[in-house]
């Protein structure tokens, strides 16, 4: 695969295959029909920042995770014009403007994206890929910091109290991931504290999930 590196606007070194897969992974129409599934049409006020958009938008705040929502928004311009998904006349917009449009698309249909393609992608010939015919998946958790907001607070909480509280809400995470390829193909999510919070807890919504050809193995 040929790989054009340029310098981004940021002056960093790039690599633009990374929005490629993004492309070749998440075609447009298979963005529009998830919105479309999510109820999520594109009104007046969303201007340049329609959900399509947005979808691709949340998607690179992944893959540039050290730059803030305009040096992002920079990156995709160039890359969303090629996908008839942005008007060269357009500007970047604000940080504020892509806060406002990033609450406005809401998880309901990144949810439904990720249902949608988040699969094992390891071959017959993989290494370490199956065990006795099976597919070899792992399961485990870890916690994630969230933004320090009234509505992460009352959703997750915070790990310890008193001195010992964390300094932001923390999510609680436990993904099933194929062992071979290490892609996640099944996640939950919740608190990091309080009754029926746990790994364990979160990981018994998870196991109904599960495909019968797969050996599932943990620490």
């Amino acid at each position: 695969m040929n790989q054009t590196v340029r310098v981004a606007p940021s002056g960093r070194l790039t690599v633009q295959v990374s929005l490629g897969v993004l492309a070749s992974s998440l075609p447009r129409d298979q963005v529009d029909a998830a919105i479309a599934q999510a109820h999520r049409k594109a009104r007046l006020s969303d201007g340049k920042l329609p959900p399509h958009v947005m979808v691709y938008f949340a998607l690179a705040l992944a893959l540039f995770a050290d730059d803030d929502y305009e040096e992002v928004a920079t990156r995709l311009t160039e890359t969303l014009a090629s996908w008839d998904c942005w008007s060269n006349d357009w500007s970047v917009p604000t940080s504020g403007g892509l806060t406002q449009a990033h609450q406005r698309l809401g998880d309901e249909v990144l949810r439904l994206l990720f249902e949608e393609v988040a699969l094992p992608v390891a071959g017959e010939l993989t290494r370490g890929a199956f065990l006795a015919g099976l597919r070899l998946m792992s399961i485990d958790g870890f916690v994630w910091d969230a933004p320090d907001s009234p509505a992460n607070a009352a959703e997750f909480g915070y790990a310890g109290s008193g001195e010992t509280r964390s300094a932001f809400p923390q999510v609680r995470v436990v993904t099933v991931s194929e062992c071979a390829s290490h892609a996640v193909v099944d996640a939950a999510m919740g608190p990091s504290g309080g009754k029926g919070s746990g790994e364990q807890s979160l990981a018994r919504g998870l196991y109904a999930r599960l495909e019968p050809d797969w050996l599932l193995i943990a620490e």
